[in-house]
């Protein structure tokens, strides 16, 4: 879950006392009678409908620096206490803080808590704040705009807050602000979109008309999003996007034309290993970004990608939709729930037999991305679902690859055809992930072990539904004894978007993918999106896998790119399988060497793309 709104009033900003109506007065509290009129101004709102006055004491009594004769006001009507405010001084960082501002239900709507805000903010002008701190819900446009009325300004402090205030002005009618950064500096005028208040569709813009028609798709059925543009640098296949939906989508085979188009969010699905440019590319031009599989191709672009995200503020979403598979994402909610326990042991395989469609993929060129990657690359569709239902970091890993077999060979590709991570969480707990390309049978699976209990989904060969159907066992406690209660489950799981995600591709995930992002856009601040640091937490332990392969199978500590000083160490680290993008910094496909791959293997992948091309 993403953080609240955040807002600060700066000591600098014009302060004018207002005159209150007539009939209306401020008081301070005073006594324990005051605490349950407290309650009912903060009631339908601010505190559960049967709260007590037990709840002050919670909120407002245990907080640091508090004078509650000071700092707790009340807005009367007639004598009555109709309004709460509480204005604290911290003089520890000589900050002013308001908070719990409430208004019984009948007089919300009158512009009364302007009021409350003006005593709360000359209060705290008195006491010598350097500023005032808030923070609030984008669902609440009414405290919002009294707030911005009152001086308020907001702040950049997460990832995703400009994409929430842009939002936010658009749902308030406000045209633009000036947007603070934490520390207090500008960062500069943020606008209200460009649509009517009421439209609640997003306008995307899709690069890569292949991977691409996923959202497509989703947008010809979803009720939150269209298409207004697409780009490909093959322009065959933009040709094909217009038959099939029609005169409507603006079509560029040149993104820089394409960027400029007037649109909300860009989803990219062009190659996996060109993901990083493309995104820094749209943030930049103020375009909010979700990202198929995988985020980055060198850690140096993970640094770039990761600082573009925290500079911009755009709402950044990674499109591992493995995790909004049936099971994995029941097992999430159990594990949340906490009837797992304690995350302890996980286990995660994404095995494809790929030889069947290959020259699809690749279409028979030598140095295509997939035909150079080493074994441990495409690695987040197995270590994705599992970091996604735990929300522990990775901190450490060690690799192993597989032999480079007959298969990989008839395919073209130079690397092992699986790779193992296992990797160590920030609790210890282990996870152990395989994938790969070039096995022989096709394996969706994944396991976890908790405290109390475990899960996992159905092998697809059980013919029972594969990673649609859930198998789970838990207990009510960690201790076991004899009258201990036992629960086992045996389900296709559903929850409530399932019957719209129906069949929408990769056992309905790609819909979760599509709909949440549209949903973040949209001001929803709980929509379950999978942010920058997350997709790093699944991508980064198979690029330190490979290392750990490289170097002898030794474990290799796995960086938190939150931290500045740790990634920094990277910001220059371009080693890749990619000549172009690796310069001096080249790394072999597979560690033992350049496999011999036979010309003619070559050769037939493209004569089979020719086939599928005219049978189209």
């Amino acid at each position: 879950m993403s953080e609240q709104l955040k807002m600060y009033r700066l000591s600098t900003t014009p302060f004018t006392e207002l005159t209150l109506p007539e009939g209306y007065s401020y008081s301070n509290y005073r006594n324990e009678s005051d605490k349950l009129a407290w309650v009912e101004c903060c009631k339908d709102g601010l505190v559960a409908d049967d709260a007590d006055a037990s709840v002050f004491d919670k909120r407002e009594s245990a907080k640091p620096h508090i004078n509650l004769e000071k700092d707790v006001f009340f807005l009367d009507y007639n004598g009555e206490h109709i309004g709460t405010c509480t204005a604290v001084h911290h003089t520890d960082n000589n900050e002013g803080e308001l908070h719990m501002v409430g208004m019984k239900t009948e007089f919300r709507g009158k512009g009364l808590g302007k009021y409350l805000n003006n005593i709360a903010v000359k209060k705290l002008l008195a006491d010598g704040a350097d500023y005032i701190v808030l923070t609030t819900d984008e669902w609440r446009l009414g405290a919002v705009k009294s707030y911005l009325s009152s001086g308020f300004q907001p702040v950049k402090y997460d990832i995703g807050m400009v994409t929430r205030w842009e939002y936010t002005l658009t749902a308030l009618g406000v045209d633009e602000c000036v947007m603070l950064n934490d520390d207090r500096s500008v960062f500069g005028t943020i606008h209200r979109r460009n649509r009517a208040k009421d439209d609640k569709i997003i306008r995307l813009g899709v690069l890569g008309a292949g991977r691409g028609r996923t959202m497509m798709e989703y947008c010809k059925h979803g009720k939150n999003a269209k298409i207004v543009a697409v780009c490909d640098f093959y322009e065959p296949a933009l040709k094909d996007i217009r038959k099939s939906f029609g005169e409507d989508i603006a079509l560029y085979p040149d993104f820089d034309e394409f960027i400029k188009h007037d649109m909300d969010g860009v989803v990219l699905a062009n190659y996996a290993n060109a993901h990083a440019p493309f995104a820094i590319k749209c943030m930049e031009n103020g375009k909010d970004v979700l990202s198929e599989v995988l985020p980055v191709q060198t850690l140096k672009e993970a640094v770039e990608l990761t600082e573009c995200v925290e500079k911009t503020g755009r709402t950044y979403a990674y499109a591992e939709n493995y995790c909004y598979m049936p099971a994995p994402r029941e097992m999430r909610r159990m594990y949340k729930d906490g009837l797992l326990g304690e995350f302890e042991y996980g286990e995660g395989e994404y095995m494809h037999n790929c030889e069947p469609g290959w020259h699809r993929y690749t279409r028979g060129l030598p140095e295509h991305w997939r035909n150079t990657m080493y074994s441990t690359y495409y690695c987040t569709h197995s270590i994705g679902p599992i970091i996604h239902i735990s929300g522990l970091r990775p901190v450490s890993v060690t690799g192993f690859e597989t032999p480079c077999n007959d298969r990989m060979k008839r395919m073209g590709a130079k690397a092992g055809h699986t790779g193992m991570e296992i990797i160590t969480l920030e609790n210890g707990a282990i996870v152990k992930s395989i994938h790969g390309v070039g096995c022989s049978k096709c394996s969706i699976w994944y396991s976890m072990y908790g405290s109390k209990g475990m899960a996992e989904s159905s092998r697809e060969f059980a013919d029972i539904g594969g990673v649609r159907h859930l198998h789970a066992e838990y207990d009510d406690t960690d201790v076991a004894s004899e009258d201990m209660t036992h629960h086992k489950i045996d389900c296709d799981p559903k929850d409530e978007l399932s019957e719209a995600a129906g069949d929408s591709g990769h056992g309905g995930s790609d819909f979760y993918t599509s709909y949440y992002f549209a949903q973040r856009l949209l001001g929803e601040r709980n929509a379950e999106i999978i942010e920058i640091y997350e997709a790093l937490n699944m991508f980064l332990p198979g690029l330190f896998a490979y290392r750990s392969i490289l170097a002898g199978n030794n474990s290799m500590e796995i960086p938190d790119f939150r931290d500045k000083a740790q990634r920094d160490k990277y910001r220059n680290d371009t080693a890749c399988t990619d000549p172009e993008t690796a310069g001096d910094m080249l790394i072999p496909s597979y560690s033992k060497g350049d496999p011999e791959i036979p010309e003619e293997s070559y050769k037939i992948m493209q004569e089979k793309y020719k086939k599928h091309l005219e049978n189209k």
